[in-house]
């Protein structure tokens, strides 16, 4: 059976990549459901026909895919929806599926090492994304599958967002239809702005935003001015500076033209950001408990900003979260690097029980309007409603809570959020807007890099340790830079930063070798 070869065939290859045994028992068990948030609702021609026209044979057997999204929501709605999206997909391409959101890294993790089926898996909650993946021989090379199953979606996307999902030459994943390009600045809330008559430009710089603060907590001291993106300390990194993938070993400025590897903690850019932090903090300026809280969506309570990516959309996107009006401006412009187009997409794992029919579907995700939307933004009615007799914008049903829909959008997180209508808040051209976006940013002179880290593995799982003891304090200014990043960068050492920046170094000065 054509299945099963081309089954045999992957594992072939993660059996050459030095798989486990035990990660080779790929099992089949339940799961529960718990979500994500999406973005939009039904805006372009649905291809449901023309993927009925290319499924398998009429009476071939359905099978059930389990497909774990990003973002939590509520069981119950994320199990309508894959009702929902099941409706469609049984007599397009014969298949069905059990839908899970919420899960975080830890639980995928243990998901991967022990072989549970997952047919289609969002890798945001994974430390160390995709390179991370391919290193572990989790994720399935998808070059034959996309090439008989995925011709749809290699339609849509940028080639060169394409590039930065290949390691080694070999396809693993497909980027989503989302920003590709990276901008950051900061989220803050409008109403209590207009209370105090300020105003913040477009952009904007620290010191700007600074006395912005100070005058927030002057006037509210119940308030946090600064508050995490996310639980745990979660922040977009207000730096230019290229990851390289995992941050140990980057670009330090990605608007200039040096090609040279440095270890991010011991720049001149990463401590003046972390003595800002923790003057900051000093100040008053910060939420106390930023690195432990386990609350999201902050700006909804007693948050006042956060630091946000910028894009077209976000300030509607941040605004439907936190049920407040947010408004954002711009401190790094918009670049490109390989992670931008690289993170938060999906991969088909090697222990996925049908990985054609997992193409067929992922292929559906892109092509397919009403497919999409559905993954994006829920049930019409009960998740979401037309905001006009246009049908050109979509919002919450009378009587629903934006921030409480049990369905939250969590559309980035999706394969293609381009072909749903577009949330109120939003510009009705937000996807023309978009990809506009996409082509102004400046690209990172090592654009489409991904190094292989094979040869690494023990000095990165050390060095993670030592990040983790750290980075996340430094940043949001919990300790004291000048006492703390002098150990922080020996432990670094100690733990073979320096071995993992020469070869990130050797492999990066071969990739730009072979572009000339």
């Amino acid at each position: 059976m054509k299945v099963m070869k081309m089954r045999k065939r992957i594992l072939a290859v993660l059996l050459a990549g030095l798989m486990t045994a035990g990660m080779a028992a790929c099992g089949s068990s339940e799961t529960s459901s718990a979500g994500t948030e999406g973005s939009s609702s039904t805006g372009g021609e649905s291809s449901t026909a023309e993927a009925s026209e290319t499924s398998q044979a009429d009476n071939e057997e359905v099978v059930t895919l389990v497909v774990w999204g990003q973002g939590s929501a509520d069981t119950e709605d994320v199990n309508e929806v894959a009702e929902a999206v099941s409706e469609i997909t049984r007599d397009a391409i014969g298949v069905e599926i059990n839908f899970v959101r919420g899960q975080d890294g830890e639980q995928v993790n243990l998901a991967l090492t022990s072989g549970e089926q997952i047919d289609l898996l969002n890798y945001n909650p994974v430390s160390g994304g995709l390179p991370s993946l391919v290193r572990n021989t989790y994720a399935t090379p998808l070059d034959d599958l996309v090439e008989e199953y995925g011709q749809g979606a290699l339609e849509l996307i940028d080639p060169i967002d394409l590039e930065s999902c290949r390691i080694g030459g070999v396809l693993y994943s497909l980027p989503n239809m989302r920003d590709t390009t990276w901008s950051v600045g900061f989220g803050y809330r409008q109403d209590i702005l207009d209370e105090l008559g300020l105003e913040v430009g477009e952009t904007t710089t620290f010191e700007e935003f600074h006395d912005i603060l100070v005058k927030v907590h002057e006037a509210y001291p119940d308030m946090y001015p600064m508050v995490p993106s996310w639980a745990g300390g979660g922040m977009q990194i207000p730096m230019a500076y290229d990851p390289l993938g995992d941050t140990l070993g980057v670009l330090e400025n990605a608007f200039d033209s040096s090609t040279e590897v440095v270890n991010l903690y011991a720049t001149e850019t990463y401590r003046t950001f972390c003595e800002m932090m923790y003057q900051w903090n000093q100040e008053g300026l910060v939420m106390p408990d930023a690195t432990t809280t386990t609350e999201n969506n902050l700006l909804s309570a007693n948050g006042f900003a956060i630091f946000s990516n910028i894009k077209p959309g976000i300030e509607g996107e941040l605004s439907r979260q936190n049920n407040k009006d947010i408004k954002v401006s711009t401190v790094i412009e918009p670049y490109k690097h390989t992670g931008a187009a690289q993170g938060n997409n999906f991969i088909i794992p090697y222990c996925a029980a049908y990985p054609e029919k997992a193409m067929q579907l992922w292929n559906l995700m892109y092509t397919d309007a009403e497919v999409s939307n559905l993954f994006v933004n829920g049930i019409e009615g009960k998740h979401w409603a037309y905001a006009n007799e246009e049908k050109t914008l979509i919002t919450t049903p009378e009587g629903v809570d934006s921030s409480a829909t049990g369905y939250p959008v969590c559309d980035w997180a999706m394969p293609n959020q381009q072909i749903t209508t577009p949330w109120v808040g939003n510009p009705e051209d937000l996807w023309d807007q978009l990809n506009e976006f996409n082509k102004s940013g400046v690209a990172s002179p090592a654009q489409g890099f991904t190094w292989d880290s094979t040869s690494m593995i023990n000095e990165i799982t050390a060095c993670n340790n030592v990040v983790s003891q750290y980075d996340v304090a430094l940043r949001w200014g919990t300790l004291d830079p000048n006492e703390a990043l002098s150990k922080f960068n020996a432990d670094l050492e100690a733990a073979g930063i320096n071995d993992i920046i020469a070869e990130k170094q050797r492999q990066l000065d071969e990739y730009l070798a072979a572009k000339e």
